[in-house]
């Protein structure tokens, strides 16, 4: 047997093995096979054609024409009806306005295209009772996947690359090299197409491709595909392992939206960042490293210690577990004091009167008095926001409010109902609670303002 003959049966093997191995495909399914017009896809439907009476299939076609390279496009689309005319296999093709989706909805056109896609494999699969759609996923494919994964950071998870059988679609090439799969294509005499754009290092996979591999595979590991394929095997057992892990401590440690601290702190690190992880999912919230560490490090933080999670939700460390709270958007306020006046919110009436005693040390925490000029109209009176900070009165440096709230061990809801008084960006007063230094009475001082709250029955132990 010659050596392209022994490639090729290694190829075709390897594509037979996965599909046994991975139950990939079962008897008397009915498949449809993704094919752009492409060398991987070409040999992909080439190899289940030839397939399909010994795994007792049905099998289809399905194409997307994008119509982003003019002539080109509609010659893709020409051709993969030709082959599956050849084949007898039924093809299903769809034009697709991804331009138009691009603009649309503001995505890049990779994006969009994909988006497209999977929006017709979907209505292909239900409208002809589809149960696998194939697509031509490679060892090359899954080896830049990877590396593009691991150099955006995207954790344990991004590293176990390409899934082969994931819900619905199966990528029964996975194991197969690009390499392999032009000699099957040579020896095989298969036409496809060349997309121009797989040449154009501007797009960020082809940059991985074309530049880094090549690269790494000359200087650092000449089997880097290998070596990336063995690799995704196992960071996708640990990743299983891991999962499986998780799914039975997660309900010792997660009650709804609050997580035990002491039930936490009786796993490993990594496992504690996994439940986060797996918690935030389950509100749909992107759990990113920056969020998942926050949300852990608030169990060495004082009881009423806040981060942010995103602009939907805030946790919170309680006396034993760290909450996960909805923002009360209906509970925030905003009210702008053009001049010497009085507002009136929900719960509270702030007022701003000429001061005359210049009173600094009054014992009524409802009241404070402040220079004049250390301040201009229009005054904001409003609800805290994160990332907001002030200078306590009595010291020097800026102190975080959420960190200042920490301290007075207030609660979230406690913290909403706060008003925030501002002149401009600068925050002059946190209403019933402390004066910001850099407005408070001297000894030069010419004139005053006295500023008052009167709040509308308990004031949630503000003070």
């Amino acid at each position: 047997m010659k050596k392209a003959e022994k490639h090729l049966n290694t190829v075709y093997q390897s594509v037979v093995r996965s599909i046994k191995q991975k139950n990939l495909i079962l008897s008397g399914q009915h498949v449809t096979v993704a094919v752009s017009g492409g060398i991987d896809s070409m040999v992909l439907l080439d190899i289940l054609a030839s397939l399909r009476n010994q795994l007792k299939i049905t099998l289809s076609v399905a194409h997307v024409n994008h119509g982003l390279r003019g002539t080109a496009s509609d010659l893709d689309e020409k051709l993969v009806r030709r082959k599956a005319s050849e084949y007898g296999i039924p093809q299903y093709s769809v034009k697709v306005a991804t331009t138009e989706r691009s603009v649309e909805k503001k995505i890049a056109i990779q994006e969009a295209a994909r988006e497209l896609r999977y929006e017709f494999f979907e209505n292909l699969r239900k409208s002809h009772k589809v149960d696998r759609i194939a697509t031509a996923h490679n060892a090359d494919d899954n080896a830049e996947t990877m590396l593009f994964h691991f150099f955006r950071g995207s954790g344990l998870q991004g590293l176990t690359g390409i899934p082969m059988h994931r819900d619905r679609f199966i990528r029964p090439l996975l194991t197969v090299t690009r390499n392999g799969i032009e000699e099957y294509a040579k020896q095989h005499q298969i036409s496809f197409r060349e997309d121009e754009s797989n040449w154009k290092t501007k797009y960020t996979r082809n940059f991985i491709r074309r530049t880094i591999v090549p690269q790494i595979e000359r200087r650092i590991n000449p089997s880097l595909i290998a070596t990336l394929q063995k690799e995704s095997e196992i960071f996708s057992m640990f990743s299983e392992y891991v999962n499986e892990t998780v799914r039975a401590l997660y309900p010792k440690i997660v009650n709804g939206t609050m997580l035990s601290i002491e039930a936490m702190r009786k796993e490993h690190p990594f496992i504690q960042r996994s439940v986060v992880k797996t918690m935030l999912e389950s509100l749909h919230i992107e759990p990113t490293f920056p969020t998942i560490e926050s949300i852990v490090e608030l169990a060495d933080h004082q009881k009423g210690a806040l981060t942010e999670v995103n602009s939907a939700f805030v946790a919170e460390r309680t006396r034993d577990a760290i909450a996960l709270h909805q923002r009360a958007s209906a509970n925030a306020f905003e009210f702008v004091v053009p001049s010497l006046s009085t507002v009136t919110g929900d719960a509270f009436t702030f007022s701003v009167t000429k001061g005359k005693n210049h009173n600094t040390k009054g014992t009524d925490s409802s009241i404070e008095y402040i220079d004049a000029e250390k301040v201009a109209f229009p005054l904001t009176v409003r609800s805290w926001k994160h990332g907001d900070s002030f200078v306590p009165l009595g010291m020097k440096g800026k102190k975080k409010l959420s960190d200042f709230f920490g301290e007075k061990k207030l609660t979230a809801a406690q913290k909403s109902a706060v008003p925030i008084v501002l002149s401009g960006d600068t925050i002059v007063w946190v209403g019933g609670l402390r004066l910001d230094d850099r407005c408070k009475i001297t000894k030069k001082t010419c004139s005053s303002y006295k500023l008052s709250i009167k709040f509308y029955g308990k004031k949630d132990g503000r003070r």
